[in-house]
């Protein structure tokens, strides 16, 4: 077992770049990886060049943010065409509509009586699709938390003083986005999201596997998942949803492998696909 197929990079909301993503997954061996950023490709040129030099397979994917009956769900999509047209132009309302988010929540902060600015998130985000994180991040420097989950608790989470929710397409535009880029769906991380009784629903709308292996699924949820996508016969991902030593899980980076043979049947299925 040597593919991690679920990785952010500093591209979205992780902490490594997606060049240290690719070193070191080398230092762990790993034959194949996945960058998956949140609703954006800007990683994933970077991370296949440095995988050049290092002889490490990068499979270009994407976790596009979703709902489904006003509740949150994440759709993985691998061996996309991240140059694609359309795909980049759905991309570009998802980063306008984060912006716009986050400077909401920095005005709301503001009214709070804390001084942080929205200048100062998108210091903090760099060139990264601005999310929650960086201002949680900004939060924990500015001495305002004594830690990235507290900001949540306190100020980000569904519920807290400065939530507002975000502009996400629905599950089978999120599905058809990454079949129009010639990529597969993948319901990520289900048992995170308690969507299961809508399984055939999203089936039925095009979607190609589900995600078994995830450092939050305890090993009758992976035995679960494993029955239902063999039931169902949908294909079977997994991989670490690693964002980084920054993050509040820490470094996960190849603390869930998937077979190689999983990356075989994910290239196979979209050959005689013809996504």
């Amino acid at each position: 077992m040597s593919a991690d197929l679920h990785i952010h990079t500093t591209a979205s909301d992780g902490s490594m770049s997606p060049k240290q993503v690719i070193e070191m997954a080398f230092k762990l061996r790993l034959k194949s990886i996945a960058i998956s950023d949140h609703d954006t490709v800007d990683g994933i040129d970077e991370a296949l060049a440095s995988s050049k030099k290092l002889g490490i397979k990068v499979i270009p994917a994407i976790e596009l943010s979703s709902i489904y009956n006003s509740r949150d769900i994440h759709i993985l999509g691998f061996l996309i065409n991240h140059k694609n047209l359309k795909l980049l132009e759905s991309l570009r309302s998802l980063r306008e509509a984060r912006l716009e988010r986050a400077e909401w929540i920095a005005e709301c902060l503001q009214k709070q009586g804390l001084d942080l600015s929205f200048d100062e998130v998108m210091e903090t985000a760099g060139k990264a699709s601005v999310g929650r994180p960086h201002i949680a991040r900004l939060l924990v420097e500015k001495g305002y938390v004594s830690g990235f989950s507290n900001a949540f608790i306190k100020y980000l989470r569904r519920g807290a003083l400065c939530f507002k929710e975000k502009f996400v397409y629905p599950v089978d535009r999120s599905i058809s986005i990454i079949h129009e880029a010639g990529g597969i769906s993948i319901f990520a991380h289900p048992g995170l999201a308690h969507l299961d009784e809508y399984i055939d629903k999203f089936i039925d709308m095009g979607l190609d596997g589900i995600e078994a292996f995830h450092p939050e699924h305890p090993a009758q949820d992976i035995e679960r998942y494993i029955k239902v996508a063999h039931d169902k016969g949908l294909l079977i991902t997994g991989g670490s949803d690693c964002h980084g030593p920054l993050s509040t899980h820490g470094l996960r980076l190849g603390t869930v492998f998937v077979p190689d043979e999983v990356v075989d049947k994910l290239e196979e299925y979209r050959r005689v696909s013809r996504l």
